[in-house]
């Protein structure tokens, strides 16, 4: 069964690009993990906040990029860059 995670930020507005840039290294380096189905960030301008999203082609997949994406996700100051806590959505089932 397949594994989604989803990430989302709520940027201040001077520190939008540095989550981008967090967002793409991410994404770029999942790419090259095994079990790999998508990854990749989309803005919502409206509700100003950042999804980031990947699809695993199981959970095990997921979990062994962990210690390569994990890394790249916890160097950045998110406190600092985000009005309030991001939602993360790590392990959704799928029910329909």
């Amino acid at each position: 069964m397949r594994y989604l995670t989803i990430g989302i930020h709520f940027p201040k507005p001077e520190h939008l690009k540095d989550i981008i840039a967090v967002a793409k290294k991410v994404a770029d380096e999942a790419k090259k993990c095994e079990g790999l189905v998508d990854a990749g960030s989309w803005y919502d301008k409206e509700n100003d906040r950042l999804v980031m999203m990947s699809l695993w082609e199981s959970q095990e997949h997921a979990v062994n990029a962990g210690s390569a994406l994990r890394p790249l996700i916890m160097s950045a100051p998110w406190s600092d860059w985000e009005r309030q806590p991001s939602d993360n959505f790590l392990g959704l089932s799928r029910i329909a």
